[in-house]
């Protein structure tokens, strides 16, 4: 037994069983733990990585939808004067005297309702022309006051027909006060007029919505050249602006245009360092030191930790669409809107202001069917209340200059229908049509039905499309799609059509008939049942 045990013995070497047991130990514990702490940290750093660049991404889509909401106030009153015969009239006409001009002027004011829009958002306006017998004052200047000013000079360099100006003016004590400006020139009836209208919004308003995003992270509108605004720091209205070169650590930034004016979205969030991000993530570490102790654990605490951080990631891309939604809908507050229309309308009636109740109720009811989206159809006699109403607001615009009919079979008022469809293809009857037009017009919106079709005739005696551009807007009409929507140019159109196909199963056809001079027939035929009960 001793000489066994002894060659036992000798052939136990134990150096080299240590260095096999040390070999085995990396092979099977430190290596793998090396790989799985090194695949963790990557994890925890990239996944932190990702969550982080989600909310600097939502921030700045949120501020970028937030400006824009601001800044599109301005550009669609510009391009509503821009396009206005009213205005273009108002503002050539030859006025005989100083007492001619006010009565015209209070006369525009009344027709357009010009102070009600301004003074609901937060804007003013004026409009510099060339016509020397409008007295200078309030909204209206001679255009010589513009001549020489830096923002007249950039409107004029810039060849741009409407865009944004950033600059400060001198406020009350002689203070500084930041101003925004969007311009429009008013030349599409006379290209070479230097007329030009300049939109004032309320930069004090416009820092206080983006303040009011509340994000954790500081974020800075910026041009080449300075700080335009901010969520924070640089956006006090009482100073000049401060340069870019003062901002630091910029973690994230987005280029955009508005109107020709290029800017960037810069933010200042948390530091990016490794070793900053593992401090943040103390109790994954944690985790990772438990895994390295108990090995056998491995396969499944790394799954756990892959699954929290999938979930993690999809919750930030929740976090992200409720964030551009919130963005979305803090656009506009309809119940503020619709109390202050109704206080109108009581004042006016008060004062025996008969029309302008009128005008003020027809603008309310309007307005709630485009922001009140229970259910997307109606029927046909509703939808034509909204057609009313609308063609009521537009003759208090045009007066005899508008008239129109309404003719439905009674078995058609209670077939259902996208909303705002007719409305769509009234309002562009009345823009396209009867807008342009100096002498009399009529708008006709006819509904009938045979035993298996209802046809739908928008009518009017307007101006008329020229054969070309008719081709093509029926061409249009009959091929509407999605993609179609992101395309300029008669997108309510398309829209229209395109709702009216997708509840037909595109069994919808259209047909437009029109002579320059004479007026535009758009006719509309849809199988009876496919508008009963598409709710």
């Amino acid at each position: 037994m001793f000489k066994l045990f002894s060659k036992i013995k000798g052939r136990f070497n134990p150096t080299v069983s240590r260095r096999r047991l040390i070999a085995l130990y990396i092979i099977f514990v430190v290596i793998p733990i090396i790989l799985s702490d090194s695949l963790i940290l990557t994890s925890i750093y990239n996944t932190e990585q990702t969550v982080r660049r989600h909310h600097l991404e939502n921030e700045a889509n949120a501020i970028h939808y937030t400006f824009f909401n601001q800044v599109d106030q301005a550009a669609k009153l510009g391009s509503a004067i821009y396009s206005s015969l009213y205005v273009d009239r108002f503002i050539h006409d030859n006025y005989e005297s100083g007492l001619d001009y006010y009565n015209s002027y209070r006369q525009f004011f009344d027709d357009t309702l010009l102070h009600l829009v301004t003074s609901q958002s937060g804007m003013d306006f004026k409009i510099y022309t060339d016509n020397d017998t409008i007295i200078n004052g309030a909204e209206f200047q001679n255009i010589d006051k513009a001549k020489g000013t830096d923002w007249y000079n950039y409107v004029m360099n810039s060849g741009l027909k409407k865009g944004l100006y950033f600059d400060t003016k001198i406020g009350p004590n002689k203070s500084i006060l930041r101003t925004i400006y969007l311009f429009q020139r008013l030349n599409y009836y006379e290209y070479n007029s230097p007329n030009v209208m300049l939109i004032e919004i309320d930069y004090a308003q416009f820092v206080e919505e983006l303040e009011n995003l509340n994000y954790e992270f500081k974020a800075y509108i910026c041009d080449d050249d300075y700080i335009l605004m901010s969520n924070g720091k640089y956006s006090n209205v009482a100073k000049d602006y401060t340069s870019v070169d003062n901002l630091r650590d910029i973690s994230y930034t987005q280029d955009f245009e508005a109107y020709g004016k290029k800017m960037q979205i810069k933010i200042v969030g948390a530091p990016t360092s490794f070793w900053n991000i593992l401090k943040n993530r103390w109790y994954q570490l944690c985790f990772m030191l438990l895994i390295n102790i108990a090995l056998p654990l491995f396969v499944s605490d790394l799954m756990h930790t892959t699954y929290k951080n999938k979930l993690k990631e999809q919750e930030t891309v929740v976090a992200r669409k409720n964030a551009e939604l919130l963005a979305l809908h803090s656009q506009i507050n309809p119940h503020f809107l619709f109390n202050s229309l109704e206080s109108i309308r009581m004042h006016s009636l008060l004062k025996q202001e008969n029309e302008t109740a009128q005008m003020v109720e027809h603008l309310a009811k309007l307005q709630r069917q485009y922001t009140e989206w229970q259910q997307d159809n109606i029927y046909i006699e509703t939808e034509l209340d909204f057609v009313k109403a609308y063609l009521n607001l537009q003759k208090y615009r045009f007066g005899d200059r508008l008239s129109f009919e309404i003719d439905v079979a009674d078995d058609c008022r209670k077939l259902l229908i996208p909303k705002l469809t007719l409305v769509t293809f009234v309002e562009n009857a009345v823009v396209h049509g009867i807008e342009s037009k100096t002498t009399p017009g009529w708008i006709f919106v006819r509904i009938s039905k045979n035993e298996s079709k209802v046809t739908i005739e928008i009518e009017d005696t307007g101006t008329g499309i020229p054969e070309e551009e008719a081709e093509e807007l029926l061409s249009k009409m009959r091929s509407a799609n999605i993609d179609m929507l992101k395309e300029k140019g008669r997108v309510g159109i398309v829209n229209a059509c395109l709702r009216l196909k997708m509840i037909t199963d595109n069994n919808v056809t259209f047909d437009l008939d029109s002579e320059l001079g004479a007026g535009t027939l758009v006719q509309i035929c849809i199988p009876v049942d496919k508008l009963e009960g598409v709710n």
